[in-house]
Order: C-alpha cells, then structure tokens, then sequence
C-alpha cells in the first residue's frame, strides 16, 4: 500500500499490466530519481487516496488525471542531490536482497518531501495518519 513508481535506467522494462510512466517536458531540468522520491513519497500516496479511486481490497487507481494536478515543488540542486542518492541507497539495497528493508531511507525522503512543501508538524502528523 503506498506508492510504487519505479526507476527504469535502460529502458527495458516490461509488463504484462496496465502502468503508466511518464517522461519529462523540455526544460524540466530535474532528475527522474528526485522525481521518484516524491511519486513514492507518503504526501504523494496521501494525496492519491484523498483524490483517487478505490479499488478492490484497498488498492487504488494510478491514472495520469488523478496524478496531474499533484504540485511539483522546486526542488533546490542540493535538495535534489540528497533525494537522488537515498534513492540510490534504495536500488542498491533492493538489487542485492528484493525484500530488503529501506525503511529508514524512505523515512528521509519524506521528511525532505514535507520540507519542500514547507507542511508543518501538525500536517506531517495528520498525514502520516494514513
């Protein structure tokens, strides 16, 4: 239950279901792993099930009009640096054992999530709730 974008370097993934991913616009200078963090990030998960679709047995609708209107924030280079390499942190525990916990990275990306979104501690409190 929560976000499951995935970071695809070469360009050969493959699935046998529906998904969705996304490419950026011209101009848009910011790196797919930062993006990444704040697709999978829990802000970004709390706001799909406050504005998406249930489906069966709790899981919900990726649509690209339900992801639209989610507000990307500038994101500093320095920012940026951070959130790409706890992802990188991330890949390289999950390439070594798939069930590997990251818990702790994820924890650090969505305390620099709520930080580019300038929440404060009662709107981290009230979305962590989820």
């Amino acid at each position: 239950m929560g976000g499951n974008f995935s970071y695809d370097k070469n360009g050969r993934f493959y699935s046998s279901t529906t998904i969705y991913g996304y490419i950026k616009r011209e101009g848009v200078t910011d790196s797919y792993k930062s993006l990444l963090a704040i697709l999978n990030s829990q802000l970004f998960w709390w706001y799909l099930v406050n504005t998406g679709t249930v489906l069966a047995n709790g899981y919900f609708r990726f649509m690209p009009h339900y992801t639209k209107p989610f507000p990307m924030p500038e994101i500093p280079q320095k920012t940026a640096l951070m959130l790409e390499k706890l992802v990188d942190e991330i890949l390289a525990e999950k390439t070594k054992d798939k069930n590997a916990n990251t818990k702790k990275f994820e924890e650090k990306i969505n305390d620099i999530v709520y930080d580019l979104y300038n929440l404060t501690t009662a709107e981290v409190e009230f979305i962590q709730k989820v």
